[in-house]
Formats: structure tokens, C-alpha cells, sequence
């Protein structure tokens, strides 16, 4: 499947030229927040030249909740326009891909930090009516990205990236989970290319853990091309499972608690340790379910969740629950509730299915609370 997406860097004259080309004489909407202000400011004093008009869409906000309020300002600064741009990387960019999407207008981002893998995704995961959901949108017809905006981004960003990416050892066992005991299908293509992204990405993790340019700047390649795997399987199973139900989980009670929610691939990353936990559980038990012969010896490839708490402490990424703000109930109530979330097999819908629930959970709380 061809994805037609410009990704595009900025040249030693600042501008992006395929995008600019694309902008001539044209009206644009930029939305934008408190942190990713400046960067917008920049963007549009070179782009006032050549658009026909330029509205900003301005969110007085630190940690920006892609809420209704959001949305429908977003949807309704963007009206008449003839393009949506967002400046900033999760939830601005799944605002602008929904606007988009909703007005049948293109959108696109200009990234500011390498923290998630879902700005070419076709998935706007946004917090509606106080619930965690994935709408369905359009894929950004233009990523805009500038390698010192990425590099100087707070490291705790970079280092949620990097937990984003480690999500998939699990997503993809998930996945593969889903087809033996399911018979879901799996898309070779979409899979390889997760795959790819992945370990191109770990196999760096020397550099990144110095956070050094080049090593950032293939940290962001790898979770563009991890996008695109989503993009070309048309949902986000390559690269969302079990880790990512957890993290959705929280989000929604941080958000329905008023509080600031961790980045998304911080809490991904604690996620992934423990669905690792989890699949070992099964395997060293001997759990017998359709197909565990085949999971088993999956399980026996994914690196130890030591091994990933180990990486994830040096580039500065929480390993505990209680590092972010989760406490012993909470955890509790994520275990036995998350893999409701989402429609989708994972070794947290298997825990639930097996009546295992009570027996894991100690576990759980013992390594990771």
C-alpha cells in the first residue's frame, strides 16, 4: 500500500520547500500551545509572505488535553481555511489530524519532539466526553521537521520515545497472539516494518542514551517509520497492545482527577515491563490456552523486562508506578480493567480470560508499584 505523506526537513534557509510550494496563496489554520508557541511564531512569520491568510489557534496550556473543548475550538479556527497545521507532536497532532478529517481539509505537523510514534498514524487518540478514543482520521499530508526543535526537546520527551518504541516487543507479541489463538490476521508488510523500526532504534540505544543529535534525529526516523506501519495496516495494531491499553487506562483517570497526565510513552513503557511480566508468568507456569506452544516461543525471544528497566533507567524514563503518580488501587484496577479499552486480543484480555487476575496481581505490585 502506497502512503503519500511529505516528510520533509528543513533546508539551511529555513523553510521547508515542497510545504511552502503547497502554501502559496493558500489560507492556513495553525494551532498550537503555551510550549510550542515560539515555534509557531517562527513557522508563521516566514509563511505570512506567500499564504493568502493565516489563523492562529492558540491553547494557553502546558500539558494540552485533546478534549472536546479543544477540538471543537480547533475544528471551528480551522473553518473556511484550506489546510490545518498543528505545531507540537501528540496531542496536537491527533487534534489537527481530526480537524482535518472533519472539515475534508489536509492538515499536517510540525514536530517538536521525538516522544511518539503516531504523527503519520491514521488514529487521532482523543479524550471525548471523558473517554479515551481512537477516531478514525486522515494521515497528515505533510510532517514538517526541524532537527534542532527535536534535539533540544525536554529529555524526558526523547526518553518517552524511546519507551513508545520498546512497547513494541509487546504489541507486536500481542499481535502474534491474536493470530494463534484467534486466527486474527496479521499484516506481513505493516508487521516487518514495526519490526524494522524497532530494532533499528534499540540497536542505537548507546548514542541515545547521551541523547547525542544523530542518535535523536534516528529516533525520530524510527517512530516516523513506525507511523507508516499503522498507516498502511490502517489501524494501529502494529503498533498498540496491552502497554498501550495500561497507558490509556491512566490517562483517563488522570484526566478525570484534574491532574497532569505523564507522557504517553512513560507510561507505555512501565506498560511494557509488565505485560513482559505477564507473558513470562504464563510461560513459566505452563498456562495452557490455544496456541501457547507457538506463544511460548515468542516469549522466549522478548528481551527481559530487567533488561528494558535497565535501558529505560539510563535514558531518564520512570520505571515504577509510583514514579507517575499511580498508587496500589489504581494499579490494581488497571490490571483487571485495561484490556477493556480496546476491542483488540492482547495477553491482558488472556490474564482475564484465564482467571488469572488475582494471582498476577501481587506480582505486579511487588516489581513496579
Amino acid at each position: 500500500m502506497s502512503i503519500n505523506i511529505n516528510i520533509e526537513y528543513k533546508t539551511a534557509e529555513g523553510i521547508y520547500p515542497k510545504f511552502f510550494s503547497k502554501m502559496q496563496d493558500k489560507s492556513l489554520a495553525v494551532l498550537c500551545d503555551f510550549n510550542t508557541k515560539p515555534f509557531a511564531d517562527e513557522l508563521i512569520k516566514k509563511l505570512e509572505k506567500i499564504c493568502n491568510k493565516i489563523n492562529l489557534v492558540y491553547f494557553d496550556d502546558r500539558e494540552l488535553i485533546p478534549n472536546d473543548y479543544v477540538c471543537e475550538k480547533s475544528i471551528e479556527g480551522a473553518t473556511g481555511y484550506d489546510y490545518v497545521l498543528a505545531v507540537g507532536s501528540g496531542s496536537l497532532n491527533d487534534v489537527a489530524k481530526y480537524v482535518g478529517t472533519t472539515l475534508k481539509i489536509e492538515s499536517g505537523v510540525l514536530a517538536t519532539a521525538a516522544s511518539m510514534d503516531g504523527y503519520v498514524s491514521k488514529g487521532s487518540a482523543l479524550m471525548l466526553k471523558g473517554y479515551k478514543v481512537t477516531k478514525d482520521v486522515n494521515t497528515p499530508a505533510d510532517i514538517l521537521i526541524d532537527l534542532d526543535i527535536i534535539s533540544a526537546a525536554p529529555r524526558l520527551m526523547t526518553a518517552a520515545g524511546f519507551g513508545d518504541i520498546i512497547g513494541k516487543f509487546t504489541c507486536l507479541t500481542d499481535w502474534q497472539l491474536g493470530y494463534y489463538h484467534n486466527g486474527e490476521e496479521i499484516n506481513k508488510e505493516a508487521f516487518e516494518l514495526m519490526e524494522k523500526a524497532r530494532t533499528e532504534c534499540v540497536d542505537s540505544f548507546d548514542d541515545l542514551k547521551r541523547y547525542t543529535f544523530d542518535a535523536v534525529a534516528k529516533l525520530m526516523d524510527a517512530l516516523l517509520i513506525a507511523g507508516l506501519s499503522m498507516a498502511m495496516c490502517g489501524n494501529s495494531r502494529p503498533a498498540s497492545g496491552s502497554e498501550h491499553h495500561i497507558s490509556h487506562y491512566l490517562e483517563m483517570d488522570f484526566v478525570r482527577r484534574g491532574e497532569v497526565v505523564p507522557p504517553h510513552g512513560v507510561k507505555v513503557a512501565i506498560g511494557t515491563l509488565v505485560s513482559i511480566e505477564l507473558y513470562n508468568y504464563l510461560k513459566d507456569n505452563n498456562v495452557q490456552f490455544k496456541g501457547c506452544e507457538e506463544v511460548y516461543k515468542l516469549v522466549e525471544k522478548l528481551p527481559s523486562a530487567l533488561e528494558l528497566e535497565y535501558m529505560l533507567e539510563e535514558i531518564g524514563c520512570p520505571t515504577r508506578f509510583s514514579d507517575i503518580g499511580v498508587d496500589k488501587t489504581l494499579l490494581a484496577e488497571t490490571i483487571a480493567k485495561a484490556y477493556t479499552v480496546r476491542d483488540r486480543y492482547t495477553v491482558l484480555t488472556l490474564i482475564n480470560e484465564l482467571g488469572l487476575t488475582d494471582r498476577v496481581l501481587p506480582i505486579i505490585l511487588e516489581k513496579y508499584l
